[in-house]
Order: C-alpha cells, then structure tokens, then sequence
C-alpha cells in the first residue's frame, strides 16, 4: 500500500484524471457532434467544450450565486448525462457482486456515483483556475473497439498531466468507462476500495462513505444563497442548519 506524500500524489493525479473524463467524452459525443457524423473531427468540438470549461474556470466564484448556476448547467447539460455510472460500478464491484444486488441498491450505487463525479468536476475547477486544460493531438483506438484521448493539464502543485481516458460505443451513442495515468486507470486503482467497503459494510457503508466525502467537499455550498443554485443531489448532502 502506497503511504505518505506519494499516496497522496498518487490520489490527487487520478482524482483529476476522472474529472477530465466526462469532460472529453460530452464534446465527442453529444448529439449533434461525432456520434451523428462520420466526418466530424472530435478535436474541433473538444477543444470548444475545453475552452468552455477553462472560461468557467477562470471566471468562477463560489459566492457568485449566477456564476456557479451556470456552471451546474454545464455539468448537468453537457457532462453529466454521459457519465455511464453502471459501467463503473459494475467493473468497481465486479459483475457478479454487482447484479446480485436489488434493483434499489444498485440505484443507491449509481446516484452516489453520480454525486462523486460531480464533485470531481468541482476539484478539477479547482485545481485548473490558472492553468487551463490543453487537448492533445493524440487520438486513437485502443483494445476492444475502446477510443482512448488524450488530455494535458497542469495543477498548481504538480507537474503538467497528460491522462488517458476511455471510451465505448453503446446503445446511448458513447459513453466514458475509464480514466488513468501511464498504465494505471481509476477502475484498476479503486476497485479494492470500492470491494472492501462493500463486503465490510455492505451497500448503505459503502454509499454512506462516498457520501461523506462529498458532504465535507460541497460543506461551503451548503449556505443557503448558494444552496439554491445546487443540484438536488448536492442540497440532499448538506447537514440541517
């Protein structure tokens, strides 16, 4: 097991690299864009929605109430919907586990899911305010039909970041179903994670863990002229006043 600052770095890098995911796959793949046409270049629609995110970055005020509405729209509208959380948690949990579960628990799964990719979006605006996100040329296929893109980016306290992520086509159009660093993805790092909390205690503990930490990140949004302007996922997270 990793420990000390090299877990933390290990932590923080693949944290961001699932952030830039539903980023990337939303522009690819919206409705009017690469999905619909066989000559669409996905670089020309990614580096639009790039430069959308970075102006948001740049520009963004948590205590800005019109400000951070219309940067949940952006997530909501363009991002979010693309996010295909079943894929995820059925390679988190491993698919056995995972379809052994109700119909209700795995619903809890996803939405908890959900939440935490939106706060992911959240650190990476973060972490990107002075150094916006760049797009690089490499584009290409990957094993098993899977697209793999290429994005840099450089957080304030650590060198610039070239991640991987991971695309499928699906019933839907396309969808993101990884992220990763060198030969590391998200899935692979937090698999154990995800397996040991749900064994331990079992779906309620494991949602209930990726809660709290949504709860403490979100904690400054909780206020109430702010609290408007949030998702209903997120205004279910914020303690009573």
């Amino acid at each position: 097991m990793l420990e000390g600052s090299g877990a933390m770095i290990i932590r923080l890098i693949y944290r961001n690299l699932l952030i830039l995911s539903p980023l990337i796959f939303s522009l690819i793949f919206s409705s009017s864009g690469f999905a619909g046409s066989a000559e669409a270049d996905p670089r020309i629609e990614l580096e639009e929605m790039v430069a959308v995110f970075n102006a948001h970055a740049q520009t963004f005020d948590s205590d800005d109430v019109e400000l951070v509405r219309a940067f949940n729209v952006f997530i909501d509208q363009r991002l979010s919907k693309h996010w295909d959380t079943q894929h995820m948690a059925i390679h988190l949990l491993k698919g056995a586990k995972y379809h052994s579960l109700s119909a209700d628990q795995q619903r809890q799964i996803r939405q908890s899911l959900e939440t935490t990719f939106y706060r992911y979006v959240y650190e990476i605006l973060e972490g990107y305010r002075r150094a916006p996100l760049v797009l690089v040329d490499d584009i290409y296929q990957g094993k098993e039909g899977k697209l793999r893109i290429k994005i840099r980016g450089k957080p304030r306290i650590l060198p610039a970041l070239t991640g991987d992520l991971y695309l499928i086509k699906n019933a839907d159009g396309w969808a993101i179903i990884d992220a990763g660093y060198s030969s590391f993805t998200y899935i692979s790092l937090k698999r154990r994670v995800y397996q040991r909390k749900l064994a331990r205690a079992g779906v309620s503990g494991l949602t209930a863990w990726l809660d709290e930490k949504n709860q403490r990140f979100f904690a400054d949004y909780c206020v109430p002229e702010i609290a408007i302007a949030m998702p209903a996922k997120v205004r279910a997270l914020c303690k009573p006043v």
